[in-house]
Formats: structure tokens, C-alpha cells, sequence
């Protein structure tokens, strides 16, 4: 490499620090942390939380004090500076203390800084890793010696003896989990990776820092058990601290990337080249180490958090050789780090290597070791203002003087000795004898050997993945896997290898699996956003205005609506109701919420459509029939990991939207709120959905499930019936004869078409039945049928019922009815109830209901069409019994064999076009 591009490629290196570190200070200052995608920091409560990461966040005041007396020392700047971080840092130590007072002398793995451990949460907390009890006797040690006071470096001191006593006599290794107080493993896995790694580091530098033997001999004896049992070949795999002979596990993680670098720092080159080059050939082979791999070097955990570990080891090992090697090596890391990770504010990690998407995070690690050893490795040493000779890392890559071990603490040095005459105890680098290259020529084609090359690109890959994409459902079904739906509208994935098309197809959906698991964890690990609230004011049938508020899924993307943050405005159906692809009259939509339905595409693509049109916020609906906040669970649309909606959007379950469409249907001018839902709310949604309700709806769940045993109404009105159940009610016809026609006094052209539409999907339709929600049909009530203001009242499913069947009656017995005429039409789609309320036809006249009937008239339009567009695609499938996708909302029953198997025909038809963004 020329002289020009390692300068060039330093620059570089020192502008990605300063984007980073800008972006930080700009956003996120004084927080802990950026996040870079929202360009904001990351608060301890306030953000969303990550377990035990968050409780660690925050560490450096020593070295800032150090650097900082140094450079007012050496060169007289700084003279303001008084020791402020020093007095910082005691006071940080004291708090600490608490945590050691356990049986062992081995300290909690977390201290409250203001409480200590009084809490039972704490106290009950007895678990810790080896890493965590054993990575502090250089800062601990430090702070005594800087200080004065000695009780940090002997407590910490007694802590490393107790593990040392803790080893495994026979083996010599280590463990990685154990009791604090009785010293008991609890995990006897052991290698050089996560929970034990710095733990080896440490007894190293703790000799090199203190000057203490008994460190360096504590470390020989455990790099000998490790050479010897977890170390195979380039590879370094785990094993059973009590039977060394057995593998724990067969794959390694992305910290053991440390290791070569230890390794170099205690003189052994030979193997660190050999595990460096293959972890390099792992990172070329996936853009980045991920944070788990196979033996056989496939992903096992896709996430790469920027880790610091691997150029740490690549600079120290340009240290040692001096060959250009590792600047190519370093070269590939920074222009990866360029590619997949920069963004506007900052970096972000890689949330899986293998799609390269972003997550929302940048670990303080970035700065304070990932970009510092990237900078370097390319830089000399007359271009730095240190002399790094006098310096020794911390294991978060921060610098301690090597003159600390001419101090003192005023405590007792140990005068313990220990002899050790492996074959390891002190050697020191060769490198004259060695040249790198002959290492690592051996391993040349190791990783490529092991897990061959595709010799094609993935067709489909789980992020790309839309259930509302007929070739995304051919195409898994070459792969051998099945979807399920779920009654709440969440999906399940069988893959079964023997159905899939042939191998190749088979090992695809493998991986295809594999990646939906892993997206799957990581959601479950995202805490879940507030839930929202809709509230719309409607005036009851006293004429007195009340607010209905309805609880409302958030979503993962765009803004979450917390305290008295709200979004007021006027509505606007989307046209189509989905709002996917060209939207009519997309002028009308800007300082409003748009209302659309779920399905066809992602929820972030609906939002962003309608956000480009100006739309304030977004409300979508759900498309499966009778869901509510009453037997689902919270429902959270997730995104896609862009970061680019800046408007609210919320998710309504059918049941719950129909409160706000009943609204909107009686004043389409009135504005709607979204908000947080507050505790208070959460009580008074809705009058009908009482406790006993929900009770009886549960009761009667569990008995249909278990014994085929539905309890249902029967109501007839002439030549229809129809079965009350739960949430809705099954119309079907039969032709009598001599019945009674009932008379109709007015004649009303919009209810009578509308009467018309369901009596096709009745006569028509394949299975010659009507589903209709109970929430529409008291929708259809309440704004046609005339009744007084006592019968409004009243919420008597029968009477209601009774009087769709008499008015359905009188549409079927009209002298100029066409229904025996079959059209190309197929009637009205049920499920599509939630579209019934557009804009008011203010031409029509019919009476103090004509703007309502105008409503449902339009609607009907739009539902018609939605259903011819999904029956449509559903002909386009044409699958036969055997390719069938299952989409069934419950198992078929033979003591209703008939009514069932309609049912899930129906819902087959309708539901397979949903998406399921979700996942």
C-alpha cells in the first residue's frame, strides 16, 4: 500500500470518527448514547429498553482524567482543569463498593449507583459471568493508586483471587456464569468469547499494568488449558470445563475476534494469524463477522453491532508484523462500515448480515474502540500526540499509564508466587523468523472450502417477503412451506423439506426460516410502544354529544403519541380503501387522517403514501371480521427499519372501527382525535363489553372449540333465517310457499339497492349464505330503520336481526326485482363492511336519512369492486387441494360439517390477500 492511500485511508478513518462523534454531540448529548436512525439519544427509561445493555451504559472517567492531567503536564494547556473527573470517578467507586459485600468477595453483576442493593430485585440476583466479576482490577486498581485509598484495588484484587480459586483443577479452565455467593457454577461452558473473555485479558494486563506475577502466571496456566482443549486449529470452539474433551456448542461468537490480539500481546503470532485470517475470510464471506457462526461457518445469529473486537486484533497484529496485509485488511472494514453502515446521523449496526438492514442503535464502543483502532492501524506513530508505548488498553479500549505500577495504594502487595514451566510462560514475538503470509497461505480458501459459494442469488428472502404477493406465495410453496392464519391475523410458517420442489428449493426455505426466526426474536425483544387511543364525539339519542374512544394499536414506525401529545382533524376514507397503488383524488387528503384498510401492502408503505399527500395521521383498519381489543391481543404494525414516516398511524380492530365509521356516518364533517390511552380510558370503551360479557363469550369459545357445541339464535322471518352467534349472524334462504309479504309504505332507491347487493351475495354467491357482523348490523339499525329513540336504545340483537330479515324480505318479493338475472358482479363482500361510509351525496333527498343512505349507497360500489379484485386474484392461484395455502380461521368440526365448511371457504376467498407485514 502506498504511502498516499494509508494517509487517505486514515483521513477517512478520523472523518467517520468525527461524523459519528458530531452526530452524537449535535443529538444525542448529554445521553449516554445516539440512536442514529431517530437522531436522537438514548435515555434510560425514556427510550426503548434493552435489558441488561441499558443498565451498563456510561464508563471512561478515568482515562478522561488521565489524558487530560498528561496533556496539561506535557505541554502546559488544560491549567482549568483541577482533577474534577478524578473526584468524579472516587465518588462512582464508592457507590460501587455495595456490590462486593456477598459471601465470595465475588460482587453482584449489578449495583443500584444510588441504593446499592437494597432491593429485592438485587439481592435475589445472584448470578454473574466470569467477564463481569473479573474485568475491573485495572480501573479499580488505578483509581486507588491515583486516589490513595486502597479498599478499591483490594476488593478487586479479592474478587480475581476467588475465580482463580474457582477454576477447574484438573482442566484449568473457567466457566462462564457462577453464584456470587456460593461459588457454585452455574454455566460450565467455556471458551474465549462472550461471558469469559476479558477475563483471560485481564489477568494479562494486570501483571503488565501492576507488575504483579502471580497475574502472569495465573494467565499462562489458563492459555495453556485453552490452546490445548478449545482451540482447534484456526478455530476456537467451547467446551465443558469439567470434560475439556467435549464441544458445548458448535458455533463461535464475533467476540473471540479479541483473541489474536491477546494472543499478540502475550507473543504467540503463529496462532493468532491463523484465527485472524479466519475470521477475515468469515467477514468477507458476510460483509461483517456476525454475531454468531457455525462450525461450518453459516450465520447462526445475524446482528452486527459495529463490533471494536476484530480491528482490535488486526491492529495489534500490523503492530507486531508490520506487514501491509492487515492495512488491506483494515481497508475492507472501513469501506463496510462505509457501504452498510453510515447514515445521516452517525453509524448504525447491522441488524442482520445477511440483508444488511440497519437497526437503530450505535454503542459508545464505536467511538471509544471501533473507529480508534480503525484510525490507528492506518496511522504512524509521529502522527499521534501520545505516545502509546507509555499507555495500555483497557478492555473498552481506553488508556491507562504504564507508570501506575511505580505508585502505590498504601495496601498490601502479594507476595504470593506461583511457578509455572509450560511451554507458554514467557515468550515473546519472533518476527523475524515468522512472515505472516506463510501462516496464513494454508488457510487461504478455508472458509469458501468449508461453506461453498451460492452459484445463484436467493430469490426471496424473508425481509422482501409479502403474503400479498401471489409470486411470494409461489414461491415459498417451491420451498416446501405452508402458511397458516391465525384467527387474531397473525400467520404461522410450516416448512416441510419433503414438499418442497426439489433439494435446492428444500435448503432455500431452510434458510428462508432461518431468517424469519431470527426477524421474529429480534421483535420480541423491541419493547412495545404505548398503546393509542381514537376518540370521536357523537351525539346519543338524547341529542347530547358524548366522546367514544376507542383503543388503538401503535406502530413501530413514524411518531408514537405519548402525554399530551395529540393529532386533531377531519377524515378522509382512502380511495381504494387499502390505499395501495394510484389513490383517487389524492388532493383531498392533505391536513387530514386517512382511514384505510389492512392488506395487499405493508403498513409503512399505506403511511407513507398518504404522508406524501399531506395527511396529518393515519388510521387503518383491520380486515379481519368481529376482531376486537376484547379477544385480541395489542396489535403493533411494524415497519421495515427506514426510518423516513413522520406522522402518527394507529391500528383499529374491525369491531372497535365501526364505533368511529358509525360516527363518521352521522357527521363526516366531525374532527377525530389520536392520542395516548390513558389508564381511565381503558375501562370505559364501550358499555356492551362488560365483564360478564367477555366472560359468556369465552364460556362459549371454549365449548365450540372442544366440543363442536355453538350456541346461536335462530331467527325466521319468511322464506330467511339466520343463526345469531358471537359476533355475527349467518343469513341463509329457503323458498316457501304462501308466506307473508310485508308492505313497504316508501320506497327508498339507495336502501333498496343496498338490499339488493345482499340478497346476491344470499342467492348468488357459491355458498349461498350472508355473513354480517353484529356491529354492522347495528349500524345498518340505528341509521335506517326509523325506530324511536326508546328503541334505539336498545341493543336486542333478535329485534335487530328481524328487522334486516323483513326488509331483505320485501326487497326479494318486488314486482320489478332482477335478482334471478346472474351478474358478473358477486354481490357484496361482508368482510368488507368497514368501506360502507364515504362522502355524503348531497343530491340525494330522501327524506331526514338521505345523506346516510347515500353513504351506504357509495360504499357499495366500493365493496363490490374490492370483492371482485380478491376474487380475481384468488382465481389467478389456481391451486388444487393439494397446493391449497391454509388460511383457516378455526379446525373444521363434523357436528357442524356443513355451516364450517363454507365458512372457511368464504374466508379463504376473502382473507388471501391479506398481508402479513407483521412479522
Amino acid at each position: 500500500m502506498s504511502k498516499e492511500e494509508r494517509i487517505q485511508l486514515r483521513e477517512e478513518a478520523r472523518d467517520m470518527f468525527y461524523h459519528a462523534y458530531n452526530a452524537y454531540m449535535e443529538n444525542a448529548y448529554p445521553a449516554d448514547e445516539l440512536m442514529p436512525l431517530s437522531c436522537k439519544g438514548r435515555y434510560r427509561g425514556l427510550t426503548p429498553n434493552r435489558g441488561d445493555i441499558d443498565d451498563s451504559l456510561g464508563n471512561g472517567l478515568l482515562s478522561a482524567h488521565i489524558l487530560a492531567d498528561y496533556l496539561q503536564q506535557r505541554d502546559g494547556i488544560m491549567l482549568w482543569y483541577k482533577g474534577e473527573l478524578l473526584d468524579m470517578a472516587k465518588d462512582v467507586g464508592y457507590r460501587l463498593l455495595p456490590a462486593f459485600n456477598t459471601t465470595t468477595g465475588i460482587p453482584h453483576s449489578r449495583v443500584n449507583m444510588k441504593y446499592g442493593i437494597k432491593s429485592d430485585r438485587l439481592e435475589s440476583a445472584r448470578e454473574t459471568c466470569t467477564a463481569c466479576a473479573g474485568s475491573m482490577i485495572l480501573e479499580m486498581a488505578a483509581l486507588s493508586r491515583l486516589t490513595g485509598e486502597p479498599i478499591f484495588e483490594v476488593k478487586a484484587h479479592k474478587a480475581m483471587d476467588e475465580l482463580w480459586k474457582m477454576r477447574h483443577r484438573s482442566s484449568d479452565l473457567m466457566g462462564t456464569v457462577l453464584n456470587v455467593h456460593s461459588g457454585d457454577w452455574v454455566r460450565r461452558d467455556s471458551g474465549v468469547g462472550a461471558g469469559i473473555d476479558s477475563y483471560y485479558e485481564y489477568c494479562l494486563k494486570a501483571y503488565i499494568l501492576l507488575g504483579d506475577n502471580k497475574y502472569l502466571n495465573r494467565f499462562n496456566r489458563h492459555y495453556n488449558a485453552v490452546m490445548k482443549y478449545i482451540s482447534q486449529g484456526p478455530m476456537l470452539l467451547d467446551v465443558h470445563m469439567h470434560r475439556p474433551h467435549t464441544n458445548s456448542r458448535n458455533y463461535m461468537d464475533a467476540l473471540l475476534a479479541f483473541w489474536p490480539g491477546l494472543q499478540v500481546l502475550k507473543g504467540d503470532i503463529k496462532p493468532a494469524v491463523e484465527t485472524h485470517e479466519m475470521l477475515y475470510q468469515v467477514m468477507q464471506r458476510h460483509k461483517f463477522i456476525p454475531e454468531a457462526f457455525t462450525t461450518d461457518f453459516q450465520v447462526h445469529w445475524g446482528n452486527h453491532p459495529l463490533r471494536p473486537e476484530f480491528l482490535e486484533s488486526t491492529y495489534f497484529l500490523y503492530s507486531a508484523t508490520s506487514d501491509p496485509y492487515y492495512l488491506e485488511v483494515g481497508k475492507n472494514v472501513l469501506k463496510s462500515l462505509q457501504k452498510y453502515a453510515r447514515v445521516p446521523c452517525g453509524y448504525a449496526a447491522v441488524n442482520d448480515v445477511r440483508t444488511g438492514k440497519q437497526e437503530d442503535r450505535m454503542d459508545s464502543f464505536v467511538l471509544a474502540e471501533t473507529f480508534k483502532y480503525l484510525f490507528l492501524l492506518f496511522a504512524d506513530k509521529e502522527d499521534l500526540i501520545l505516545n502509546l508505548d507509555e499507555f495500555i488498553f483497557t478492555t473498552e479500549g481506553h488508556l491507562l499509564p504504564l507508570s501506575l505500577a511505580g505508585r502505590t495504594s498504601n495496601g498490601t502487595k502479594s507476595s504470593e508466587l506461583e511457578i509455572d514451566d509450560s511451554e507458554f510462560a514467557r515468550s515473546c514475538p519472533n518476527t523475524l523468523q515468522l512472515f505472516p503470509e506463510s501462516v496464513r497461505k494454508p488457510l487461504q480458501n478455508m472458509v469458501d472450502g468449508m461453506c461453498p459459494k451460492r452459484s445463484k442469488k436467493r430469490r426471496l428472502t424473508a425481509t422482501e417477503f409479502s403474503a400479498a404477493n401471489i409470486n411470494h406465495l409461489k414461491l415459498i410453496k417451491d420451498m416446501g412451506i405452508n402458511i397458516i392464519a391465525l384467527s387474531d391475523g397473525r400467520v404461522q410458517l410450516l416448512h416441510t423439506f419433503s414438499a418442497a420442489r426439489s433439494t435446492a428449493d428444500a435448503e432455500e426455505g431452510l434458510l428462508f426460516m432461518q431468517e424469519m426466526v431470527e426477524m421474529s426474536k429480534l421483535q420480541a425483544q423491541q419493547p412495545e410502544p404505548a398503546a393509542q387511543a381514537v376518540s370521536v364525539p357523537m351525539r346519543d339519542h338524547m341529542g347530547e354529544e358524548q366522546v367514544i374512544v376507542m383503543q388503538a394499536g401503535p406502530s413501530q414506525f413514524g411518531i408514537n403519541l405519548q402525554g399530551d401529545v395529540k393529532v386533531t382533524a377531519r377524515t378522509i376514507i382512502v380511495q381504494p380503501f387499502r390505499g395501495c397503488g394510484n389513490i383517487h383524488k389524492p388532493e383531498l387528503i392533505k391536513g387530514k387522517i386517512a382511514i384505510m384498510e389492512r392488506g395487499d401492502c405493508m403498513f409503512v408503505d399505506k403511511v407513507r403514501l398518504i404522508q406524501n399527500y399531506g395527511a396529518v395521521a393515519a388510521i387503518i383498519i383491520d380486515n379481519t371480521p368481529g376482531s376486537s381489543t376484547v379477544s385480541s391481543p395489542m396489535f403493533s404494525m411494524s415497519g421495515d427499519g427506514v426510518d423516513d414516516v413522520k406522522i402518527p398511524a394507529v391500528f383499529l380492530f374491525s369491531q372497535d372501527a365501526s364505533k368511529l365509521l358509525l360516527a363518521l356516518s352521522k357527521d363526516h364533517k366531525v374532527e377525530v382525535t389520536i392520542s395516548e390511552l390513558k389508564d381511565a380510558e381503558k375501562w370505559s370503551q364501550d358499555e356492551e363489553e362488560s365483564m360478564f360479557h367477555k366472560l359468556k363469550v369465552s364460556v362459549q369459545e371454549f365449548l365450540n372449540k372442544h366440543t363442536g357445541i355453538a350456541f346461536t339464535k335462530v331467527v325466521h322471518v319468511g322464506s330467511f333465517k339466520a343463526n345469531i352467534g358471537n359476533d355475527k349472524i349467518r343469513i341463509t334462504h329457503e323458498n316457501t310457499k304462501d308466506e307473508i309479504i310485508p308492505k313497504e309504505t316508501v320506497t327508498n332507491q339507495q336502501w333498496s339497492q343496498i338490499r339488493k347487493g345482499l340478497l346476491k351475495s344470499i342467492i348468488h354467491s357459491e355458498s349461498k349464505e350472508l355473513f354480517v357482523p353484529l356491529n354492522i348490523l347495528r349500524i345498518y339499525y340505528q341509521t335506517l330503520s326509523g325506530a324511536s329513540i326508546e328503541e334505539l336504545k336498545s341493543t336486542d340483537v333478535v329485534k335487530q336481526t328481524e328487522w334486516l330479515l323483513t326488509e331483505l324480505l320485501k326487497e326479494y318479493h318486488k314486482k320489478e326485482d332482477d335478482l334471478v338475472k346472474v351478474e358478473n358482479d358477486q354481490g357484496v363482500s361482508v368482510l368488507a363492511e368497514l368501506s360502507q361510509l364515504t362522502k355524503a351525496d348531497t343530491q340525494t333527498a330522501i327524506q331526514n336519512k338521505r345523506d346516510k343512505l347515500a353513504e351506504l349507497n357509495s360504499i357499495l360500489e366500493t365493496v363490490n369492486q374490492l370483492e371482485t379484485n380478491i376474487l380475481g386474484q384468488f382465481s389467478k392461484l389456481n391451486l388444487d387441494s393439494s397446493d391449497e395455502i391454509v388460511v383457516s380461521d378455526k379446525k373444521s368440526d363434523k357436528t357442524s360439517e356443513n355451516s364450517d365448511h363454507k365458512d372457511s371457504d368464504e374466508h379463504i376467498k376473502t382473507r388471501v390477500t391479506h398481508a402479513v407485514d407483521e412479522l
